[in-house]
């Protein structure tokens, strides 16, 4: 008994589309992972540690600790300092509010973060164990009259991000509260 070899004709080579069966539906991409928690490990620093910024602002702060110049943002944006700094405020009683989200930390959380930030209280974030962890920090800048100075950790996000923040905070004779950061965040 001999073999038969039998070569396909060149039409039957060619490219051909393959048809999906009608019973095959497609689930489209998978669901979302649900967002991981974000957190911060805090390291307290001496005040003199700080540096480029920071130091600059601390500079500034012996003449501008009893109140801040209606003029401070001015001020900051003529010096160059102003994109190192976010801002918040609150009115007697009540959140503490972003004004002014510094630059790096736009780059680090995203735009579309920082816009839906603006306006909304410090603690109305989707980062809330975050925002709660530095509450406490911007609480005893604000109360106790003293700049405060942090290395800080984000986990969970896509990579861990190292930055640094001195806050620097005040109250007003009325109660109103206010909080300037200016942040050092190098790869960002």
């Amino acid at each position: 008994m001999t073999a038969t070899l039998i070569l396909p004709s060149a039409a039957s080579l060619a490219p051909r589309r393959l048809e999906i069966p009608a019973f095959v539906r497609r689930l489209g991409d998978p669901p979302p992972k649900p967002p991981q928690a974000v957190t911060v490990t805090i390291h307290r620093q001496p005040v003199g540690f700080a540096a480029g910024p920071q130091s600059e602002i601390l500079n500034l702060w012996p003449s501008i600790r009893t109140a801040p110049p209606v003029t401070l943002a001015h001020d900051l944006a003529n010096s160059g300092l102003l994109r190192h700094c976010g801002f918040l405020n609150a009115e007697p009683g009540g959140p503490l509010v972003f004004r002014r989200i510094a630059d790096a930390t736009v780059r680090a959380l995203g735009r579309d973060w920082a816009m839906q930030q603006l306006g909304k209280p410090n603690d109305d974030d989707p980062y809330s164990e975050y925002a709660v962890q530095l509450a406490a920090h911007y609480e005893e800048a604000i109360k106790g009259g003293e700049p405060v100075y942090n290395h800080c950790v984000i986990h969970g996000l896509a990579r861990p991000v190292v930055y640094s923040h001195l806050l620097v905070g005040w109250t007003s004779p009325s109660g109103q509260k206010a909080l300037l950061t200016v942040i050092d965040w190098p790869g960002a």
